[in-house]
């Protein structure tokens, strides 16, 4: 649970690896490296109804109305929720950015990178560069999903881009590729089947079950895969929980119902993301 208007942080790059240190001689020095700051603030969400006095009156079912009305909105929290989470998504390889990744407070903080994300690039980029000065992706425009597609992102993701700030390796394996519904018969034919789809050589499937297929119907792009790590890469908080409030107008004596919420949403590490053909 988030207490404030904002979460910002300075990510660590941390230390190198340890150096042996021969009998006799000083430790080795090295100092950290300071990384990107991260903002993510907490952004406000709500509804407001207003029931004129003579609905009220005529029906003489306040409590009908209300309940009908907080149990609408009570499905449509989830739904916000997921059409805002999504974006991260659906909007993570625009060149410009998007506002989702925005979290400038006016008058209380500023995002130096506007609507990128904490380096100055699109979530989704080819010109993600650490502090070392390499060049990494996690985007591919053209990687249209199929077995041999697949492995190849697969071994980038683990073999490439598992590299920190200073250019060093950590262990970073994708549990999940996150699909549109239109994927659903072809991700589980490179899935589940035993045998490699569409060989006629018999050979063994080693992509069968090595990451779960989930299917996410907000995604907009109907050929667009992602290859991630659960509860990795992306952080979500939640500032205030819903509030109702149902009240009489003293001067027109119409009803009105509100609710209203507040949470957000921030990247805080591109590499645990590929995305392709989006």
């Amino acid at each position: 649970m988030s207490n404030k208007c904002d979460e910002k942080f300075t990510s660590a790059v941390g230390l190198g690896e340890l150096l042996e240190k021969p009998e006799g001689s000083d430790l080795q020095a090295d100092a950290p490296i300071e990384s990107y700051t991260i903002i993510c603030k907490n952004r406000s969400f709500g509804r407001l109804v207003r029931f004129s006095y003579e609905t009220i009156s005529d029906s003489q079912k306040v409590s009908n109305l209300l309940a009908t009305t907080v149990g609408s909105w009570g499905r449509m929290v989830p739904i916000t929720k997921e059409k805002f989470y999504v974006k991260f998504f659906n909007e993570g390889a625009q060149t410009a950015g998007n506002d989702v990744f925005n979290n400038t407070i006016t008058g209380v903080i500023d995002d130096p990178t506007a609507n990128l994300i904490y380096d100055g690039k699109a979530f989704f980029s080819t010109s993600h560069v650490s502090k070392a000065g390499t060049t990494y992706s996690n985007y591919d425009s053209t990687n249209a999903l199929s077995h041999t597609n697949l492995k190849a992102t697969y071994l980038i993701y683990v073999d490439t881009n598992n590299r920190d700030e200073r250019d060093e390796r950590f262990e970073m394996i994708p549990d999940v590729m996150l699909i549109p519904v239109g994927l659903k018969f072809t991700a589980q034919e490179i899935l589940n089947s035993t045998l490699i789809p569409g060989s006629q050589d018999n050979d063994v499937n080693s992509l069968q079950a090595i990451i779960e297929p989930m299917e996410w119907s907000y995604l907009s792009d109907a050929t667009g895969w992602f290859l991630g790590k659960k509860k990795m890469g992306l952080m979500a908080t939640n500032r205030e929980d819903i509030m109702l409030d149902f009240w009489q107008d003293e001067t027109s004596l119409d009803y009105f119902a509100s609710i209203f919420t507040r949470w957000g949403g921030a990247i805080n590490q591109w590499r645990y993301w590929y995305a392709s053909d989006i």
